[in-house]
Formats: structure tokens, C-alpha cells, sequence
């Protein structure tokens, strides 16, 4: 792994083009002759979906990465689609002027059914946020009650930020993207440009703001005008980088093994990944580990022993 300075943003670790030599390595490989659709010396398609699909389940399993998202609202509707990338909801706020929000409860159907009456049909400020169902390959959600008034045209500072319709934060920005704008008809993205000042929305009335567990960008490599892909970074902490190597050297040997002892080898690095991301959870559990506290609360002892501690990742 090359060591660099990082003047700007907040990647490093491997990039795409080191993560695609080490899992050569792990194959016991000089090229991608034998592991290749074409069967080229330097067609990298399989390793690549590979390292994507490693990253996506590493995410899948920690639930390592966390953004934002603004959903326009519009009068009178229930429903809304979610981001491509969304996987949880971690909290949701409905702003009731550009600087005063409440918090919504996080529900369900179901529950919705057991307890309101006609809640599929009253208007009113939202109270509550649900998973309504999935249209075409994305999530939708609702709110209760439907909300009677649209939301406001969001707007941002620009001195410090930006609007874009598409965004690589691990290349072409060098830094994570501040929050997702769910406009009526397109997603777009706010930038921070001013490295060190943290831009902000400056009209949010009206509109649902979410804190959301996601999915990774994909690691990708031929993409117009965005120049030599290979340095892009994955998106997960970069001491688990290895991580999407194990899981690309476990499928391209389970898939296309020449015998016994290739397949154990995958089976190897198939567990090597997964002690991976089970160490990433272990470690989340234990967010005091490592500092040299002066003082550690009495409540401790008996805190990280109830059950909901022990199930939180």
C-alpha cells in the first residue's frame, strides 16, 4: 500500500488499482487471463464486481456508512421515494420553519393499522415516517399524516457549497458528499468547496430531513470526463480495506476453482472476510477501547450487559 499526503478530503488506504493487485496476489496471479470474462491479460470486469459487491456486503453487515438526505415535500401527497443508496433510517425531522423541527417517530404499517383510524387519508403536519414499499428496485416512504402544505424550494449557502447532479466523493471531490436533496424529479447533491467551512441549507421549511444509513459508491474505472479512476479509495474505514480483497480472491476462486485446494482457499479467505466485518462490529460495541480514560463510569459494568447494548452494531 502506497503511503501518501493527503492535502485535501479524507480518503486513503487502497485504491482500486492496489486493491486489484493484491487480489492478484491472493490468486496467485500475474494477470486476469484466467479471471476475466474475455479471458484478456488486463480485462479487470470480474475482480472489479467483485471488490463492489465485497464492499457492498462489508457496508450491508456494519452498517459503516451514514449520510443525509432533504425530501421536497409537496401538498397532498403521502408517499415519496427514498434515495438509490438508502439502507436504514437512523432518525428522521420534519422542519416546521427554517430553524425549528420535530423529531418523527420511525413506524410502521402495520402499527398504523392497529392504531389510527383512516391514517391512509388525514392531512395534517407529519408525525410519524414509514417504509411503504419498494417501486421498481427503490424504497418509498410515507408520512402521517399527509402533509397539507408543500414544502419550500431548498437553497444553500453557495459561498461554501454547491449543487451537483452526480457525485464521486472518493475521487473527483476527495471528500464525502454534506447531504442528499430528494428534489420532485431528480437527485442532487450539495458539496462542501470550501475545505475546513461546512456549508449549510439555508431553507428547509416544510421539508423531511433524514440521517440515514447507505450503501457505498461503486469503485469504478472508465467513466467520462472524470479522469483515471484507478485512485479512487473504497468508502469503508480503511484499515478493513483488505477486507474487499478477501472477498474478491473468495469468489473468483469458489467460482472458477482448477481443484480441491483452490476451493479451501476460498473458503479461507471467505472466512478471513468475514472476521473482518465482525471485528468492525465487535470494535463499534466498545467505543471506549482504546483511550486511557482517568475515570470510567460506575454504570458501565452493568450498561454493556443489557440486552439492547448487546444487539446495537
Amino acid at each position: 500500500m502506497t503511503i501518501r499526503t493527503q492535502l485535501t478530503g479524507q480518503f486513503d488506504g487502497y485504491t482500486l488499482t492496489e486493491l486489484r493487485a493484491l487480489v492478484l496476489r491472493f490468486l496467485r496471479a500475474t494477470d486476469t487471463s484466467r479471471y476475466s470474462p474475455t479471458a484478456g491479460a488486463s480485462d479487470y470486469d470480474w475482480i472489479d464486481d467483485a471488490l463492489n459487491r465485497g464492499q457492498e456486503d462489508f457496508v450491508r453487515q456494519t452498517r459503516c456508512l451514514r449520510t443525509y438526505a432533504i425530501i421536497e415535500l409537496a401538498a397532498n401527497y403521502r408517499t415519496y421515494r427514498l434515495p438509490w443508496n438508502f439502507l436504514d433510517f437512523m432518525a428522521a425531522y420534519y422542519y416546521t420553519s427554517d430553524t425549528a423541527y420535530d423529531e418523527l417517530n420511525v413506524n410502521t404499517i402495520e402499527q398504523l393499522n392497529d392504531d389510527v383510524f383512516e391514517w391512509r387519508t388525514k392531512t395534517g403536519t407529519p408525525t410519524d415516517i414509514y417504509i411503504d414499499r419498494l417501486y421498481g428496485n427503490q424504497l418509498m416512504f410515507g408520512l402521517y399524516p399527509i402533509p397539507d402544505t408543500a414544502g419550500g424550494t431548498i437553497t444553500f449557502d453557495t459561498e461554501y457549497g454547491a449543487v451537483v447532479q452526480w457525485v464521486c466523493p472518493i475521487y473527483e471531490f476527495n471528500s464525502e458528499y454534506g447531504v442528499v436533496i430528494r428534489m420532485t424529479d431528480t437527485d442532487e447533491y450539495y458539496l462542501n468547496t470550501d475545505h475546513g467551512v461546512v456549508g449549510q441549507v439555508q431553507s428547509m421549511t416544510n421539508n423531511v430531513f433524514l440521517e440515514y444509513y447507505r450503501l457505498p459508491e461503486e469503485l469504478i474505472l472508465n467513466t467520462e470526463n472524470l479522469g483515471d479512476q484507478g485512485t479512487q479509495y473504497p468508502e469503508i474505514p480503511r484499515e478493513y480495506h483488505k477486507a474487499l480483497a478477501y472477498y474478491a480472491a473468495a469468489d473468483l476462486l469458489d467460482n472458477n476453482p482448477e481443484d480441491s485446494a483452490e476451493f479451501k482457499r476460498a473458503q479461507s479467505y471467505a472466512a478471513r472476510f468475514e472476521r473482518e466485518w465482525r471485528r468492525y462490529i465487535q470494535n463499534r460495541k466498545r467505543p471506549l477501547a482504546g483511550h486511557n480514560l482517568r475515570a470510567k463510569p460506575m454504570s458501565w459494568g452493568w450498561f454493556n450487559q443489557m440486552d439492547f447494548y448487546k444487539e446495537m452494531v
